[in-house]
């Protein structure tokens, strides 16, 4: 007779014998739990490098340029704003100014005046004509003294420096 089986999840097991190839698994028994143990708590130290600290101050102190550097660029687009409508408002008085002068000029009160006081017309006798060459003058200016890049760097702090002592004052 052939041999049956008979199945048990996914074990089979053979009918006819006491002993099966496969027996079910048992459960093990749950463990109490562990009684927590209370670590001592350990104090975080923070520890900062000496080239962190460094870079901060240098990043402080650039972002602290730009800052004020931005506030001079603004205080002076205010002063050049100022002096563009000053310009427009003398440009206006010139052209005014110009007008009128125009309209005062008579040549025949010229002549009168020039006559009363002595003087005569020029006669072609008088006349001289003279050529300068145009090579003849010249003008030399003295270049501006370059600074090397500490003096240039110097100058830039103290003059941040004196920004932030007007600014908070």
């Amino acid at each position: 007779m052939a041999e049956q089986f008979r199945m048990n999840g996914s074990a089979a097991l053979s009918i006819y014998t006491q002993e099966s190839a496969a027996r079910p698994l048992e459960r093990p028994r749950k463990l109490p739990d562990a009684p927590a143990q209370t670590q001592p708590k350990e104090k975080l130290r923070l520890v900062v490098s000496p080239f962190t600290i460094v870079g901060g101050v240098a990043a402080i102190l650039m972002l602290l340029l730009v800052v004020f550097s931005f506030v001079r660029m603004f205080e002076e687009q205010g002063k050049v704003s100022a002096l563009q409508d000053t310009r427009a408002a003398l440009t206006q008085e010139q052209e005014r100014l110009t007008a009128t002068y125009e309209q005062s000029l008579d040549l025949k009160q010229i002549e009168q005046r020039a006559r009363q006081l002595g003087m005569r017309e020029v006669r072609p006798s008088q006349i001289r004509e003279i050529e300068i060459a145009a090579g003849d003058t010249t003008r030399v200016f003295d270049a501006p003294e370059e600074r090397n890049i500490f003096e240039q760097v110097f100058d830039a702090f103290q003059s941040l420096f004196r920004d932030m002592v007007e600014y908070f004052s």
